[in-house]
């Protein structure tokens, strides 16, 4: 069975966390993708990162990493805590529509992906 490794940044502050929707899903996620390899996961999740919001966050710790099977393929996802600068604007980068700060108890009445619904389940 093969694996695929996913790598991203939870950026959370004062009771939010950022989030982006690409173009083409309906859903909120948090920004990272597709890595090549289980070699590197932090720093793949920080270009990921910053390709899709434009700017730069800076890890903290490593906040998770879920695993599951989907379609007879294995998924291993490192989620890492990130900070970025107070007054950081951000700029959708290619293939995502929207960057936007959403309020922990918001999350539950929007459509979220399964990873963000796996970090609420962690911090409650």
């Amino acid at each position: 069975m093969s694996t695929i490794y996913l790598a991203g940044c939870a950026i959370m502050k004062g009771g939010k966390i950022l989030l982006i929707r690409k173009k083409d899903k309906q859903f909120w996620e948090i920004p990272g993708g597709v890595v090549p390899n289980k070699r590197d996961l932090e720093k793949s999740a920080v270009e990921k990162t910053k390709a899709q919001i434009g700017v730069e966050p800076v890890v903290v710790q490593q906040f998770t990493t879920l695993e599951y099977q989907k379609n007879e393929t294995n998924t291993e996802a490192a989620i890492f805590e990130a900070d970025v600068e107070p007054d950081a604007t951000f700029t959708p980068g290619e293939n995502i529509a929207e960057v936007k700060w959403h309020k922990f108890s918001d999350l539950k009445k929007e459509q979220i992906g399964d990873d963000v619904k796996t970090i609420l389940d962690e911090l409650e």
